[in-house]
């Protein structure tokens, strides 16, 4: 999807199977990971799977070094896609660099390039990064490529900071930029469905594990719309955790009627006959299916009742 970016000292370019050595030495480094919203893996089979749905998603570029193409690190790009309008909303970025690279300038000159590229090339109107409060070197980078703090957020109660860096403010201090062309076109697929001829009727439910802890969602999505996990997560543009928008945009796509707005709900609200369910689980936030008295949830199984542990903070109902 993106192509080779280059800089003094570094190579950007998109991630393949052969980085499966330096990515797997970044994923199950307790060190790198302590910070960030990656996932530590112990098992290098079940990396190499999740590898290959990162690599189809297609929006992570691997860190080389120029003269001798080793690998130090990565640098993740994802898009925001209106689905209405077929356009990008906004974009968001990620990075790890190995240890023995850090403090050495090399994750500031990697997210400066792919500014440069989200900018002029994508035209994102803007893009955010989120950065815990315990790995404060992380917002020095982003101040340094231009972000600004945005807000303060919580994610398994570990509170973090929102940077956001618009396309204007992008301009403005680089106001070069806004002669340069790049002849690039991201990718947007247009849906073949609508409300009138919508993927499906839902007359069922076949029930779909997740395959990774971050899929709950695009999960969900894949048991209403009848596809498989890996065709949900091509139209959403998206391997990780999915925002409210994304899902509301992926039920478009696939011509799936919905409320627009959520309900509010506790574990003792009765529930619509289909409804995509928000809840809160020790630790993190999780999407799950509820069909005609049974809950389909993409981590815990089928069941009679919401998992254990579970509190039900909206529904989101489905219109068959």
């Amino acid at each position: 999807m993106y192509p080779i970016l280059e800089t003094e000292r570094l190579f950007l370019s998109p991630l393949q199977e052969s980085d499966f050595d330096g990515m797997y030495k970044l994923y199950s480094d307790e060190t790198v990971i302590s910070d960030t919203e990656m996932n530590l893996y112990t098992d290098p089979v079940k990396f190499k799977k999740d590898l290959i749905v990162m690599i189809r998603n297609q929006n992570i570029m691997t860190i080389r070094l120029r003269k001798t193409d080793e690998f130090i690190g990565f640098i993740g790009c994802h898009q925001i896609i209106d689905k209405k309008k077929c356009a990008v909303k906004h974009s968001q970025i990620w990075t790890a660099l190995l240890p023995e690279y850090w403090e050495q300038g090399y994750c500031t000159e990697a997210t400066k390039k792919l500014l440069y590229f989200v900018f002029v090339g994508i035209k994102s109107p803007w893009i955010c990064a989120n950065q815990f409060q315990t790995n404060p070197t992380a917002g020095k980078v982003l101040k340094k490529c231009g972000f600004n703090l945005h807000a303060i957020y919580k994610m398994d109660n570990k509170p973090y900071d929102q940077y956001r860096y618009t396309q204007k403010d992008y301009i403005k201090d680089n106001p070069e930029a806004e002669k340069d062309t790049y002849d690039y076109i991201f990718p947007i697929k247009k849906s073949p469905y609508n409300y009138e001829n919508p993927i499906r009727t839902i007359d069922g439910i076949t029930y779909i594990e997740q395959p990774t802890g971050y899929l709950c969602g695009q999960s969900v999505i894949a048991m209403l719309a009848g596809v498989s996990v890996d065709e949900v997560i091509d139209v959403m543009l998206n391997d990780k955790g999915t925002a409210v928008s994304e899902i509301g945009n992926t039920l478009f796509y696939y011509g799936i009627k919905h409320n627009k707005k959520r309900t509010p709900a506790t574990n003792d609200t009765p529930l619509p006959e289909i409804c995509i369910l928000s809840m809160k689980l020790p630790g993190y936030g999780h999407w799950s299916l509820f069909y005609k008295g049974k809950y389909y949830d993409p981590e815990f199984g089928v069941a009679d009742k919401l998992p254990e542990k579970a509190v039900l903070k909206y529904y989101w109902e489905i219109f068959n």
